[in-house]
């Protein structure tokens, strides 16, 4: 039986201003490297083109464990053709169950495009561009997230009440480069000193104990340790991430950016650093 959508998704409780009228996507394989998403405006062909290069892109990445394949010349030529490489695809409407009333209901209607690429295919791009599958099992990653805001400080947790909507970004950004990812509970987090106020010290510290004895009762593998900080003067965040992979210890950080952009940069960068392709990218914009 495939593994679907883990605790990942089960910790984006609350959601977003607008989770009362869009639906939460259908849930993908986060083993399976060839699947992806992305919403994109009507099923029709209109849009169907842009809604296959970003899926294909986001499998190139899934795949490889490379973000940096992305930086290939040949990339858009191939991400043209995106349907060459796709055996299946299927829309979900967002706004499934809520009544069509208007233009806009009927031909724009925004939906989830799920696309299955063929493996061999995808597998042969790889080969082209000088790539290779990140092969093997891929390590359950226990998240210690510390957030000093601009208005609350805290640590994101499975449970408890801060910030819901970082844990439904934090879900999306598992969603789209499918690594499994859980976080620590929020009583062993306070037993283990976990504050808002240790975030700087917890990224600096590369032998810390409590966050490896986190990662393990979490249900992790080894620990992702973050800080994110707010800066007027960055005017956005500052996220400052670390990770343990392949004897080395990597650190790498991104300003400026909102925090759906910071989840997305610990992501890639952890799967840079675990799949061997070298030091994690500070900073790449999409």
């Amino acid at each position: 039986m495939r593994k679907f959508l883990m605790l990942a998704v089960l910790l984006i409780a609350g959601g977003s201003a607008d989770a009362a009228e869009t639906k939460p996507p259908p849930p993908i394989d986060l083993n399976d490297n060839y699947v992806a998403q992305a919403v994109v405006t009507g099923k029709d062909e209109r849009n169907r083109p842009l809604g296959f290069k970003l899926c294909f892109e986001d499998v190139l990445v899934r795949a490889s464990g490379d973000v940096t394949i992305l930086d290939s010349k040949r990339v858009p030529a191939l991400a043209a053709r995106a349907a060459d490489f796709i055996d299946s695809f299927s829309y979900f409407d967002r706004l499934s169950g809520r009544a069509i009333h208007d233009e806009q209901g009927t031909y724009d209607r925004p939906h989830f495009l799920t696309c299955h690429f063929n493996p061999a295919k995808i597998d042969n791009v790889l080969a082209s561009l000088g790539r290779r599958i990140w092969k093997g099992k891929r390590p359950t990653l226990a998240m210690i997230v510390t957030v000093r805001g601009r208005n609350r400080d805290g640590v994101l947790a499975k449970d408890g009440e801060f910030d819901p909507d970082m844990r439904e970004s934090l879900g999306n950004a598992v969603r789209r480069y499918g690594l499994n990812v859980v976080l620590p509970a929020a009583e062993p987090l306070r037993a283990n000193g976990i504050t808002a106020q240790a975030g700087p010290k917890l990224v600096r510290d590369k032998a810390n104990a409590s966050a490896e004895a986190l990662a393990k009762v979490a249900g992790g593998d080894q620990p992702l340790i973050g800080d994110l900080a707010w800066s007027d003067k960055a005017h956005g965040w500052i996220a400052t991430w670390r990770i343990s992979a392949r004897g080395r210890q990597f650190v790498w950080s991104a300003s400026g950016i909102n925090y759906d952009e910071a989840f997305r940069v610990a992501l890639r960068g952890a799967m840079r650093a675990l799949s061997g392709n070298g030091a994690p990218v500070s900073r790449r914009t999409d």
